[in-house]
């Protein structure tokens, strides 16, 4: 049995541990892939630099230039098959200052995937112990010849020298083939990430607490208390309208939208939401033909993108390079940045991203129906047009 000094300890640890840095309950360490991140210790950009062109291939494509302790860290991952037999790993990048890497843990395996991070940071620390000049195998001889302690009780440092990772690490799992091979093509795509980045400064930067005469917490209140399934029901109706309270961006002002990407989009006048109903869907090839002829004209899209219909209508844009604006289902982190093919249209001035929401981490979280009415409705604030317009004639050719 825990005394009480020993689950306060526990408590205060929890509280003061970052929510990326937890592990998921519903997720079996013990199996499947997980794809890892690791920081070290401020931020210090030790492991490589970026170099190359941005488009180029061959030896001028963008690419990461190692230093030694890079390349330890890189040699430190590719070792843990050899450490233990279940498991195996895959692409991994020594970024300046943090590591990615994919790691699977086959059918049988009982180490815990913490154990073995903690194994490879173990090795990083000690390849960073090399280059700083500490006799860290002399020392650990020493320290068990005296038998003393090799870290504080907590585990939180050592007492040879500094660590060079953060206390934790983040983990994703990717369950289906496809989310493995999407966090392979991330990993391959840092280094050119990172030039981009760097060139399309202002494209990555989050505008935090903009304010629109349109939007206010009382519209947000309205387009739950207006809907059907909530205008039946007072008590789910008030339930979720805290639920949105909650959640919603404000300040002194009042509610606030925070966005990134390329703010011009938002002053085009010709702008449209898009939102697919269940009741039309019979009529969705009639309403995806008149969204992207209108797109096609030079017309904003403006959704959420939540159905997979909608999703659907987001690819197509995608593919045909047309520009839009997404409202997000959550807000932004502060290191937070787009992913996949958003990455790209970013860069290309091709997507505003939108959130009226604080940021709030979770992993696999499912968006509540209040959510949605809410993004939905900000939509039509945006465009400031009702979201059955393709049911006219086409607006494309207006």
């Amino acid at each position: 049995m825990l005394t009480s000094a020993q689950i306060a300890m526990i408590n205060k640890k929890a509280a003061a541990t970052p929510d990326a840095l937890k592990r998921d309950s519903l997720s079996n360490y013990l199996e499947g892939y997980y794809f890892v991140t690791l920081n070290t210790r401020g931020e210090s950009p030790v492991l490589s630099s970026v170099e190359g062109t941005i488009g180029a291939t061959g030896a001028n494509s963008p690419h990461c230039r190692y230093t030694k302790l890079g390349l330890g860290v890189i040699e430190s991952w590719k070792r843990m098959p050899s450490i233990c037999s279940t498991v195996r790993v895959g692409p991994c990048e020594a970024m300046p200052e943090h590591f990615h890497g994919l790691i699977h843990l086959l059918p049988g395996n009982k180490r815990h995937l913490g154990s073995l991070i903690s194994g490879f940071m173990a090795g990083c620390t000690h390849a960073y112990w090399d280059m700083l000049g500490i006799e860290w195998r002399r020392d650990k001889l020493s320290a068990h010849a005296l038998a003393l302690p090799d870290r504080d009780r907590n585990h939180t440092r050592s007492f040879r020298g500094p660590a060079l990772f953060v206390h934790g690490y983040n983990d994703v799992e990717a369950i289906t083939e496809e989310q493995v091979q999407i966090k392979i093509a991330y990993i391959r795509s840092q280094a050119e990430r990172r030039l981009i980045k760097g060139r399309m400064h202002r494209c990555f930067c989050i505008e935090r607490g903009k304010h629109s005469r349109n939007w206010s917490t009382e519209v947000a209140m309205r387009a739950v208390a207006t809907d059907p399934f909530f205008a039946s029901n007072t008590d789910k109706c008030l339930a979720a309208q805290r639920n949105v309270t909650a959640r919603l961006a404000t300040d002194e002002r009042g509610a606030c939208l925070d966005y990134l990407g390329f703010p011009p989009l938002m002053a085009e006048e010709r702008k449209l939401p898009l939102i697919c109903h269940r009741k039309d869907a019979a009529q969705f090839e009639q309403q995806k033909e008149a969204v992207m002829n209108a797109a096609r004209n030079g017309w904003i899209i403006v959704s959420a993108f939540i159905s997979p219909k909608e999703k659907e209508i987001k690819t197509q844009l995608m593919v045909e390079l047309l520009p839009f604006i997404e409202i997000m289902d959550n807000g932004f982190a502060d290191r937070y940045k787009p992913t996949g093919k958003a990455f790209y249209a970013c860069a290309e001035n091709r997507l505003l991203q939108i959130s009226c929401w604080r940021y709030e981490y979770r992993k696999n979280a499912t968006v509540s129906r209040e959510m949605c009415l809410v993004m939905n409705e900000l939509a039509r604030v945006i465009t400031q047009r009702n979201d059955d317009w393709w049911k006219a004639l086409p607006i494309g050719n207006k």
